[in-house]
């Protein structure tokens, strides 16, 4: 009974304050520079590569409407790999996921513009693997985590529409290549920009009631 009591008040706050769940949503476009970094086994030593280039995209929804922090949730497609130099003999190595990305979003509202930081967890579905390296032998894992820590600024307008860029450190969380012999981790800087649509009337309100004599 209390805890039907507890559920009954708390949703009867989230009516009173009228919050908006979806905020806004939006598109984003930008270039990937990608890395890996080589763990070798036997004898142990760690190989770190050349930076290659490729394309990112997305689409994402923000949710709520706090003034300092709101919940970002994002489909993305993402380029990554490096390149294997060895003996003076590039080997490229590509690979494309497409990523279910989730960001805890910290604001603060300025004049003209609103800075950010985001930081959260990406779950990444590799799409295509395209590797020349001799040492990369199998498949990149299917499913791998990674993180995301970034940081971006917002520009002001009077309507609907946003105007955004940003900057992400997107590195991986567990190896996405696994062998006896050899581990690969990927590493990815992404500039992006963007534009997103902020509904009408997404601004919390959680006004006192108002008593008339």
């Amino acid at each position: 009974m209390k805890k039907l009591i507890s559920i009954a008040f708390i949703l009867a706050i989230a009516f009173q304050c009228k919050a908006q769940f979806v905020n806004s949503i939006g598109l984003t476009a930008g270039v990937s520079a990608g890395n890996q970094k080589f763990f070798f086994k036997d004898p142990a030593a760690i190989s770190q590569k050349k930076y290659t280039f490729g394309f990112n995209a997305s689409f994402f929804a923000e949710f709520f409407s706090h003034d300092y922090t709101r919940w970002v949730s994002e489909l993305q497609y993402n380029q990554k790999g490096s390149i294997d130099k060895q003996f003076d003999q590039n080997y490229p190595n590509k690979l494309q996921y497409i990523s279910w990305n989730n960001y805890l979003k910290i604001r603060y509202e300025m004049y003209s513009i609103i800075p950010y930081v985001l930081v959260g967890p990406r779950l990444d579905y590799m799409l295509s693997q395209s590797t020349t390296s001799p040492t990369i032998v199998s498949n990149f894992s299917k499913l791998n985590m990674s993180a995301g820590l970034g940081g971006g600024i917002e520009f002001v307008s009077f309507s609907n529409f946003k105007f955004l860029v940003e900057a992400f450190y997107n590195p991986d969380i567990a190896p996405a290549y696994v062998t006896p012999d050899l581990h690969v981790k990927n590493k990815n800087i992404e500039l992006r920009i963007g534009l997103k649509y902020e509904f009408a009337g997404a601004k919390e309100s959680c006004n006192t009631p108002t008593y008339v004599e």
